[in-house]
């Protein structure tokens, strides 16, 4: 199945399919310009809520220079075996107030609690150190199985 649309509609088996793997994947690449045009990618924990996705970052690295100069993004799910299950979704990324997204990090905890046990972090302790939150709005998604 190859599916490419700006909207996922959760009556059709193709758009709950991409949900369902954005909601389970642990990871997400993610793709942004440099300042230069060249690529940047990186993988980073995510939590997709059904209309946007939420990223915490640690201040001051890359990523986040390149979002505040070209809001364009690509992020990336694979199924790390044959890449017959990739999801990508091409959106525009925004910096946020760090107090913006309180409510949401009960929720972004709860899907990595085994990860931040197995690290020896807390979600506090995930918070103060990733303390810069990245919304990003999709704006296309793409699918392949």
């Amino acid at each position: 199945m190859k599916v490419a649309k700006t909207k996922l509609d959760l009556t059709q088996d193709e758009d709950r399919h991409i949900d369902e793997r954005l909601r389970s994947a642990p990871i997400v690449w993610l793709g942004s310009v440099r300042p230069d045009g060249r690529p940047h990618l990186v993988a980073v924990w995510f939590l997709w809520d059904g209309e946007t996705i939420l990223i915490f970052s640690q201040p001051d690295n890359q990523k986040l220079r390149n979002i505040a100069q070209n809001a364009n993004v690509t992020l990336a799910v694979d199924d790390s075996k044959i890449g017959n299950d990739a999801v990508t979704v091409e959106g525009k990324a925004e910096l946020l107030p760090a107090d913006s997204v309180d409510a949401t990090m009960p929720a972004y905890a709860e899907k990595y609690a085994a990860l931040l046990t197995e690290m020896g972090w807390s979600a506090a302790t995930m918070a103060k150190s990733y303390s810069q939150p990245i919304r990003i709005t999709p704006t296309r998604f793409r699918a392949v199985s």
